[in-house]
């Protein structure tokens, strides 16, 4: 048998990284468009609309990007 609230949190919160975009920004509450559908989350860095952010606990981090391309 389990506790009910730890079910709820299994069920709300994810332990899965979810990478997404930046659809709305209201403070630090960001809308993030996912595969799975959209999210509103916490942002922890300063992001802008169509950044993409990964998605853990709820929170929302700048994911890693490439600083240069080069023409192959």
């Amino acid at each position: 048998m389990s506790f009910a609230i730890a079910d709820l949190k299994r069920l709300l919160v994810s332990d899965d990284t979810v990478v997404g975009a930046v659809m709305r920004i209201e403070g630090t509450r960001i809308s993030v468009a996912t595969p799975a559908g959209a999210m509103t989350v916490q942002a922890i860095d300063t992001v802008a609309i169509g950044d993409r952010v990964l998605i853990r606990n709820g929170q929302a981090r700048r994911a890693p990007s490439a600083r240069q391309s080069y023409p192959v």
